[in-house]
């Protein structure tokens, strides 16, 4: 049944191979040497504070915590159809890649740096791409509130088809692999889950405009079965808001339940960028979305603030109204310094 529907996809885009036609390139600088054969995607280290109460109305968290995210791609061949990617993080588990600094509740954490990421990625054919080994979480034009959390990993393959001329989608993709070992982030120690796959994803994903763009998925994990949908509204400089986001989720077999998350983006002078907005998210949800959310139904708001060059401050707030089940963070307040490296490098134009 898995190896039918990745044929049918595959067939269905390949059957005009005429269709999917460049767009004229745009001139750019020339890349450093380097960036032909390795180029950090991400390389950003953080510090923050954060404070989480619980609905018993505890004190569960009152710490410093520390993070690395570094990410790197191999190139085997100039025009990158086929390349090796990397992922290095802290964080002990699927949903935490923070460390404790030691300040604070909890002792210093120095050995929880995992490689939680390490796929192939090969496109023989303009427009599909495959990757197998340890990969993200596609998500679409849905966040980390109602699907997993940013953090997450798979074990498995992913075919993702970008052939808009022919499919009517700007993005088709299938995946199949395994979502476990949630306690065992180092990709090392979990690489047989491979053999164990519980984890099916077809999504879709259509830009209609250029302000509206919108993805829908159907995930099975461990025999349960959940539809996700996503719509984005992104508008021009002048008005109210800078962007409007809705996302929904309903788990159709297993524990029947729905979900959503509604957020609001303001571009302010400066760069600063400023969000907020509400979700619900049901009991028994399972744990795998967004720390900062969990379950229950609660507001949010998140402000991200450029300071000098590569350094930026965000502080985000939380508070989640009273439900007949125990929420574990029902206040919570993080405070965040992060140096983005890669920006860094970049200014030596040797990266």
């Amino acid at each position: 049944m898995r190896r039918t529907i990745l044929a049918c996809v595959i067939a269905l885009a390949a059957a005009r191979p005429g269709a999917a036609q460049s767009q004229p390139a745009t001139p750019r600088s020339p890349e450093p040497p380097l960036r032909r054969w390795f180029e950090f995607q991400q390389f950003v280290l953080s510090t923050r504070y954060r404070v989480i109460e619980s609905s018993a109305d505890v004190v569960t968290s009152n710490h410093m915590q520390y993070r690395e995210q570094i990410r790197a791609r191999f190139n085997f061949d100039r025009k990158k159809l086929y390349t090796l990617t990397t992922g290095f993080y802290s964080g002990s588990n699927f949903i935490g890649s923070w460390d404790n600094l030691g300040p604070g509740t909890g002792d210093f954490d120095g050995h929880d740096h995992n490689m939680r990421q390490l796929f192939l990625s090969a496109t023989p054919v303009t427009g599909i791409e495959g990757q197998f080994g340890g990969i993200y979480v596609n998500r679409g034009e849905t966040t980390e509130f109602t699907s997993y959390d940013d953090d997450g990993y798979l074990v498995g393959g992913r075919v993702s088809i970008r052939r808009p001329r022919s499919l009517h989608l700007d993005e088709l993709s299938v995946t199949e692999g395994t979502l476990g070992s949630t306690n065992t982030p180092n990709l090392w120690t979990r690489r047989h889950d491979i053999q164990h796959a519980n984890y099916t994803q077809v999504l879709g994903a259509k830009r209609l405009s250029q302000t509206v763009s919108t993805s829908v998925d159907y995930t099975r994990v461990a025999g349960v079965h959940t539809l996700r949908g996503g719509l984005a509204l992104r508008f021009k400089p002048r008005a109210p808001i800078s962007a409007l986001r809705y996302e929904q989720y309903a788990r159709v077999s297993g524990s029947k339940a729905a979900g959503f998350a509604v957020l609001a983006d303001r571009n302010l002078p400066r760069s600063i960028r400023i969000q907020g907005g509400y979700a619900t998210i049901d009991e028994k949800y399972g744990g795998l979305n967004a720390d900062r959310v969990q379950r229950g139904r609660r507001f949010l708001a998140l402000a991200t603030i450029p300071l000098v060059g590569p350094l930026s401050a965000s502080i985000y707030a939380t508070h989640a109204l009273h439900s007949p089940y125990t929420v574990s963070n029902k206040t919570r307040f993080d405070a965040v310094l992060a140096w983005d490296v890669m920006a860094s490098l970049r200014k030596t134009r040797k990266f």
